[in-house]
């Protein structure tokens, strides 16, 4: 018995490798027109499918008032369908959704895979827009000293 077990586990994490390695090899990827990128030349794009629970709940907790943040002003967002869109030069596999990727200038300078809760979002992409110069442009338009992100 333990001898079919041991056989059947290998054959099956043998399986999810080629799956794995199938799914890595395909590129998901959007293209990114003239004009459209912030005057920072930074993106943040949600590369999104159809059923995900994450998204929508994203969507339903961020999405609305994304576009009004300080990080949404300095790093507009793109959604990104990953069976539908044409290809995102310079951008690595995209596997799960969500995926946040940080696009400057034409490549993939930072991502956050997945979506627990606002907390976790707002706490990892901080960092990821501040090697960018993000927190030098929110300090030169906070107003009156307040902090924080605009609802």
């Amino acid at each position: 018995m333990n001898r079919q077990m041991g056989r059947l586990g290998r054959y099956i994490m043998t399986g999810l490798f080629v799956i794995f390695s199938l799914v890595s090899a395909v590129q998901i990827q959007a293209k990114i027109l003239p004009g459209e990128a912030p005057q920072s030349g930074i993106q943040l794009i949600m590369f999104e499918q159809d059923g995900c629970h994450y998204c929508q709940v994203w969507d339903d907790n961020i999405g609305g008032i994304y576009h009004n943040t300080p990080e949404g002003k300095f790093a507009p967002l793109r959604k990104v369908d990953i069976h539908t869109d044409d290809d995102v030069a310079n951008v690595k596999p995209v596997i799960f959704t969500p995926t946040f990727v940080l696009y400057k200038n034409g490549s993939e300078v930072g991502r956050l895979t997945g979506y627990i809760s606002d907390d976790f979002f707002w706490g990892m992409l901080e960092p990821m827009l501040k090697k960018h110069g993000y927190g030098d442009k929110v300090r030169e338009s906070k107003v009156s000293g307040q902090k924080g992100r605009i609802n």
